[in-house]
């Protein structure tokens, strides 16, 4: 008979991940081959308005999430709301995806959200845009052009 020195509970749980390591349970979502996850900067349109982001744009090819981004501001203007926009390269607005505030400090986050199911119409397209955060009717913070591949 097998006799553990760990507690019942702690034993049942290293078994448990013995055999989830075993069946590559783990292994039900894929990196995306065809686009790989990007960090890009978010620069402010007029260099006196200060503070500096990021977007991150994760594509983890799985069976229920297509797309995952992540907004972050730092130093912008204090207690703003910012529309998150993707644009074409050209500037035109494609779509708003979220919306960022800032705190009294200028800093905020925000996330936008693709189900692999809204993106299965546009597998295979391939685009080239640009994240922009909008006060207004101007883009106040925007990344460089990237190609993204949508598989």
């Amino acid at each position: 008979m097998f006799k553990s020195r760990f507690a019942p509970a702690a034993t049942l749980l290293l078994m448990a991940v013995a055999i989830a390591g075993a069946f590559g349970v783990a292994a039900t979502t894929h990196a995306d081959q065809v686009y790989h996850s990007e960090r890009l900067i978010l620069s402010p349109t007029d260099p006196t308005d200060g503070g500096t982001g990021q977007v991150i744009n994760i594509h983890p090819n799985g069976p229920v999430v297509g797309a995952l981004e992540r907004y972050q501001l730092r130093g912008g203007k204090a207690d703003t709301a910012y529309e998150v926009w993707i644009q074409l390269c050209g500037g035109e607005n494609f779509l708003q995806t979220a919306t960022l505030e800032t705190d009294k400090h200028g800093n905020g986050h925000a996330q936008g959200y693709f189900s692999a199911e809204a993106l299965a119409p546009f597998s295979g397209a391939v685009v080239d845009i640009r994240w922009a955060l909008r006060s207004g009717d101007a883009d106040v913070y925007v990344t460089e052009c990237t190609t993204v591949t949508i598989d």
